[in-house]
């Protein structure tokens, strides 16, 4: 009773956010100039401010002479400045803590998170929330499962946390929203061992009636899905007797905040148990008020979406709308329709092949033309003014006079030997393609550029195979010839530059080299015990970095053996 009003409660005021994004739609020129002077005169008389005369800035077209599009590098010394704890430089807001996130460059990125920014944050979350609930209005019946970050990974030189945004809005969500809505409570995610962390998560949740999922990392969902599969034994044995036996001991903290959450629910267990003889202990069938999930689905992430329905049958599964902590982009308005988040922040866009001329062109939201792609900019409340966040968007129509946008790809991630120009969502459709017309099934792969006389792609591929396969067996002689040439024929009919720089004879075949099962969960460990937050974890399906490179080729160098990870 008390879900369901809390649910009421959220709609009504959702309600009053989408309205107001409705009717932004019918002038966005308007709404994002409204939000373009709000953000700078309320910030004219920072450092920056006063650097880039922002008192005289009266529409775009000044703010766009005034202020040079900006990368976080030239940012740097402003955020350092307030890092260090020195006011009114970017915001005149003091930050409430820092957004720490990884970074093309060795070191990771401070994003200030001001109490005005999060309003800006906050309104898209609301409405994509509202129109969500009336997308799949069954979400009422149960309450959310996620996984979120540290809000505090440590303190700032000035004093201030930093840590992922995702933690820090979950903790401070109120307190009917955590105890009815998302009852998982927090310090369980942060439990220093992954696999403790995921069994806790799930044996929490299969007492719950789940009706949404909802995670950034498609990723993430599968480790979950497949530890289900891993632990189903202990979880419903533990489900029985009402107690928690992860494979390291919890934290004492962790113990404390759980121990009212867990009884004896035999009926439950034998429910369960039922599923496991069944062979039908998957998420479908577990949770049967789940109504949808919630994740990344586009670009690189719609890889990990080719083995959903092996774990959630015909559950929909939606894109958890295009975002970062550097701002809000998109807002969901229905299955497949993002519009622009034009009352969250400005927004400006440069055509994906001039971002490197001297002079681009700079388009507004109402300049956007449907089926081409940008560069897009973000001026926030945060202190990102004109900011290149390096992500290149598509635009797919209008609603109303306002831009659908969806995310494509990070910009730069394209390897060129002779001009083919491949991108990484076009090797991800590669792997998806030949995934659907074959019997392999991949649980990660990326493609390599190998420099040579006739230079060539490496396909790195760890395959999921089933319990007892033999690795070298799966993929040895023919076998492996024939899934690089099938990856080879799909490549290049997605890109004909591609085709046509194969058949001319300027690119030699691709190459499949298999890496160890249980590579890539690996891994993720790895970094995940380096600092880097779950959502950050994102391992490019094209040119990797040399570190994330290096560590794949160590793990494929003995693949002959079996060995696992």
């Amino acid at each position: 009773m008390i879900r369901k009003l809390i649910y009421s409660t959220f709609n009504l005021l959702g309600s009053m956010e989408a309205h107001a994004l409705e009717r932004s739609t019918y002038c966005p020129y308007e709404t994002q100039q409204r939000r373009l002077l709000d953000v700078v005169s309320r910030n004219a008389h920072t450092d920056f401010g006063v650097k880039h005369n922002f008192a005289s800035i009266r529409s775009a077209a000044d703010y766009q002479n005034a202020v040079p599009i900006s990368t976080y590098e030239e940012i740097k010394p402003f955020v350092e400045r307030m890092v260090n704890g020195e006011p009114a430089v970017l915001t005149a807001q003091k930050p409430l803590m820092f957004a720490r996130t990884s970074g093309t460059a060795a070191s990771p990125k401070y994003i200030p998170v001001t109490p005005d920014y999060l309003r800006e944050f906050r309104r898209a979350s609301v409405a994509s929330g509202y129109y969500t609930l009336k997308a799949y209005p069954g979400i009422v019946n149960g309450v959310g499962l996620s996984v979120v970050s540290a809000a505090c990974e440590g303190l700032t030189p000035g004093g201030l946390p930093y840590g992922a945004i995702s933690g820090f809005l979950f903790e401070k969500e109120p307190y009917l929203i955590k105890r009815f809505v998302s009852p998982i409570p927090y310090s369980v995610f942060l439990i220093p061992d992954w696999e403790s962390r995921y069994y806790a998560i799930l044996r929490l949740a299969i007492q719950l009636p789940v009706s949404f999922v909802y995670t950034l990392n498609p990723s993430t969902i599968m480790l979950l899905a497949r530890r289900l599969a891993q632990y189903k034994e202990q979880l419903v044995a533990d489900l029985s007797d009402g107690t928690i036996t992860a494979p390291q001991r919890l934290p004492d903290p962790v113990i404390k905040d759980i121990s009212a959450l867990l009884s004896p629910q035999r009926q439950r267990a034998r429910e369960l148990h039922q599923l496991i003889e069944r062979g039908q202990f998957t998420p479908e069938h577990i949770w049967t008020e789940l109504q949808v999930v919630c994740c990344w689905t586009k670009a690189a992430a719609s890889f990990y979406l080719n083995e959903f329905s092996e774990f959630f049958g015909s559950i929909p599964v939606s894109d958890i709308t295009y975002g970062a902590s550097e701002g809000r982009g998109s807002v969901f308005l229905a299955p497949d329709k993002q519009v622009l988040a034009l009352r969250s922040h400005f927004f400006e866009f440069v055509p994906e092949d001039e971002i490197d001329s001297a002079n681009p062109r700079v388009l507004l939201a109402h300049e956007l033309e449907v089926g081409q792609r940008y560069f897009i900019l973000f001026t926030t409340s945060g202190g990102l003014y004109r900011y290149n966040i390096n992500d290149v968007i598509k635009v797919t129509g209008h609603h109303n006079k306002a831009p659908l946008i969806e995310f494509q790809h990070k910009g730069g991630n394209m390897c060129s030997f002779t001009g083919e120009k491949i991108s990484e969502s076009q090797v991800v459709e590669a792997m998806s393609r030949c995934l659907a017309v074959s019997q392999f099934k991949v649980r990660f792969f990326t493609v390599v550029p190998q420099f040579a006389a006739s230079p060539y792609y490496r396909l790195l591929v760890e395959p999921d195979l089933a319990d007892g396969a033999d690795l070298s067996g799966t993929w040895s002689g023919d076998t492996g010839r024939d899934f690089a040439r099938m990856f080879d024929e799909q490549l290049g009919s997605i890109n004909v530059e591609y085709a046509a720089k194969r058949e001319s004879l300027r690119l030699a075949p691709i190459v499949v080299e298999p890496i160890r099962p249980g590579c890539y969960e690996f891994l993720r460990r790895q970094l995940a015990a380096s600092g880097a937050a779950d959502a950050q974890i994102k391992v490019s399906h094209l040119n990797p970095k040399p570190d994330v490179r290096s560590f794949l080729e160590q793990h494929q160098s003995d693949w002959q053996t079996g060995a696992v990870c």
